[in-house]
């Protein structure tokens, strides 16, 4: 193995990325969702993630990826500055001094949020195979490690809940198997109901709402590409701010998508989109595949498109 290869493999690229830019947001060792400031991101969307013992990146507005050496030749670095400030032959700056912060504990607990999200999210990257609770959903392992879920000791999925800046503004836990009734609960208690935003927010032409956090995680893998995906919390959740741009709404084809629809359109405006055939999104993604959602669903924004003026 070269020395080059060696240093790719070795790097903290956290710790690289907050030495290099410190307005990102990224800290030593820490996986998440940061900003690729060399692009004026105003919203974070650069994943870092580590895999097999090496850290990896994905630009989810670029679609840029790759290991360390990738990322600084994004980054505009020529290949002999990426080359010398992996070798340790250009000096780097000091990490930047981290803000005193307050923890935000958990009611009857004596743990954080921060700290019960961190250790899920490193029992899920522990796990040689997509665990039960994710199963059926149409999401990955990777993916979903990517994203910042985690795995509680049960075996409940811990969804970071993304505000509109990529900041985590609550944690969703997604039961195994229903507990007094109940399949969902948020990890800290007086989160309120706070909308999913895909990461890169505020970057497309167009914004998709939808029914349900994992199924927007879903429409986020299918389409984000094409439009901004939020996920509700269920038919009562909080509903995103519009801010101008074209709003497509989509809902479960049950009593309740019915309802909830005119109320929505009512607060967002936009055009509500015919229910998926086959299920929810991640029905629909798990049992046709990825491409099936992605056509569906945008088969459906192109008929809104052609039908309403107000989108034209």
């Amino acid at each position: 193995m070269d020395e080059l290869t060696k240093a790719i493999e070795a790097i903290d690229l956290p710790e690289l990325v907050a030495r290099l830019w410190p307005e990102s947001g990224a800290r030593p060792g820490r996986p998440g969702l940061y900003r690729a400031v060399w692009r004026g991101d105003r919203h974070p969307s650069l994943s870092l993630f580590r895999a097999r013992g090496v850290w990896f990146f994905r630009d989810h507005a670029t679609g840029e990826s790759g290991n360390a050496y990738h990322l600084l030749l994004a980054a505009g670095l020529s290949k002999a500055e990426a080359v010398a400030i992996l070798l340790g032959e250009r000096a780097l700056p000091e990490l930047p001094r981290e803000k005193a912060s307050v923890p935000r504990k958990r009611q009857g607990s004596g743990q954080n949020t921060e700290h019960l999200l961190r250790e899920a999210q490193q029992r899920l990257r522990a796990c040689p195979h997509l665990p039960e609770v994710l199963q059926g959903r149409g999401i990955s392992l990777r993916e979903a490690v990517i994203l910042g879920m985690g795995l509680s000791p049960e075996g409940d999925l811990y969804l970071p809940i993304y505000g509109p800046q990529g900041e985590v503004v609550a944690v969703k836990v997604r039961h195994l198997r229903p507990r007094e009734g109940q399949r969902y609960r948020y990890l800290q208690r007086g989160s309120g109901t706070p909308p999913w935003y895909g990461p890169g927010y505020g970057q497309k032409k167009g914004v998709l709402v939808v029914e349900g956090e994992l199924n927007a995680v879903a429409l986020y893998l299918a389409v984000g590409d094409v439009l901004d995906v939020v996920g509700v919390a269920g038919v009562n959740g909080t509903l995103p701010s519009p801010d101008g741009r074209p709003i497509f709404l989509l809902l479960d084809g049950d009593e309740a998508g019915e309802k909830a629809a005119g109320r929505w359109r009512e607060e967002l405006g936009g055009a509500i989109l015919s229910p998926l055939e086959g299920g929810d999104a991640c029905e629909v993604a798990h049992a046709r595949g990825r491409e099936a959602l992605r056509k569906e669903v945008l088969a459906r924004v192109g008929e809104a498109l052609l039908t309403k003026e107000e989108f034209e």
